[in-house]
């Protein structure tokens, strides 16, 4: 018998506030190295572009609550859309602490408020994740020519981060593919729940299944490119190759940020990934400043675009709360 010393909590916390601080940290000091043409940047964005850019990404937001709503119906609960807006948008908003695992524990809470058993809710957030993460390589191969040039010869800065992001792609799309196949995913499902001793689906998942929560995932992804181009277009992505370079690189940047559990929500991954993707269409001064300035923006509406879609999310649920009494006193009685 082997002894494996086990490493005291307080020190794997320190160990990774640590991390966060320098990644943080490397976030900064791009932004104070680079603040003249950041803050030109933020200072030369209409407010118009700003606004359409909020618009698309909460538009996107709630394809992904669609998403989520249907890999549920396909394991055999269904919740109306406010409800999946309430459980998908308000429990997102723990992504923003470190780890990826605090979005599955609220939103796993949020569903068995809701009724659903925490197994079904949490599976239903898995297969939302897998299945988006599955369109998001495929989508992301609309901006991989602009990626592969970066990463061969663009700043030293972020050419890693991009090599890093295309590794990353290269061995999950296969893996993904295969996982998404509904034989295989209900497998995966079957497995899971005999792990947590709760009973098994009694029908398999279906392609139509399947391909309906990839339909809403990939209309998310066009949406939060589009919401991206907006903010970049008057500077760096002139057209529609533009478009579809920043919805490929957002695809990716957003989904290998979400691999590095212990930067919250990504900080750090994401933009040094979607500098690279607008550095080749900017064509004179500080290119890598406006494109992070760019990118900074981005995640700026993004917070606001979480925020708005989570409160209204809450807003919609206590209305249906307080008119469940007088219009439906069956249903109080019934739980």
């Amino acid at each position: 018998m082997t002894f494996t010393p086990r490493i005291p909590r307080p020190v794997l916390l320190a160990g990774r506030i640590a991390i966060i601080v320098a990644i943080a940290g490397f976030v900064v000091w791009n932004v104070v190295t680079n603040w003249a043409q950041v803050r030109d940047t933020w200072l030369g964005l209409a407010w118009q572009s700003l606004a359409l850019s909020l618009v698309a990404a909460i538009a996107a937001m709630g394809a992904n609550v669609l998403a989520w709503r249907a890999a549920l119906a396909d394991v055999e609960h269904e919740v109306d859309v406010p409800t999946a807006a309430q459980i998908c948008l308000v429990g997102g908003l723990a992504k923003y602490l470190p780890g990826s695992v605090w979005s599955y524990v609220l939103q796993m809470e949020l569903g068995r408020r809701a009724g659903l058993p925490r197994p079904r809710a949490f599976l239903a957030s898995l297969i939302a994740t897998g299945l988006g993460l599955v369109t998001a390589l495929l989508v992301g191969l609309a901006g991989l020519p602009t990626l592969l040039r970066e990463a061969s010869g663009g700043a030293a800065d972020h050419a890693g981060a991009v090599r890093t992001a295309l590794w990353v792609m290269l061995i999950l799309l296969p893996i993904a593919l295969l996982c998404a196949v509904p034989a295989v995913l209900t497998r995966l499902v079957q497995l899971f729940l005999r792990l947590v001793r709760r009973p098994g689906l009694e029908n398999p998942l279906t392609w139509a299944g399947v391909l309906r929560v990839m339909g809403f995932s990939a209309l998310g992804w066009v949406l939060f490119g589009l919401h991206f181009w907006l903010l970049a277009n008057a500077q760096a992505a002139p057209g529609l190759g533009g478009l579809l370079v920043c919805v490929g690189a957002f695809a990716i940047a957003m989904n290998v940020g979400m691999f590095v559990v212990i930067s919250p929500s990504g900080l750090g991954v994401r933009e040094s990934v979607l500098v690279a993707a607008l550095v080749p269409f900017l064509s004179s001064g500080d290119v890598v400043g406006t494109a992070l300035g760019i990118a900074l923006a981005s995640r700026l509406i993004l917070t606001v675009a979480d925020l708005i879609a989570a409160g209204l999310a809450a807003l919609t649920a206590m209305r249906v709360l307080r008119r469940t009494p007088a219009d439906h006193p069956e249903d109080v009685s019934a739980s």
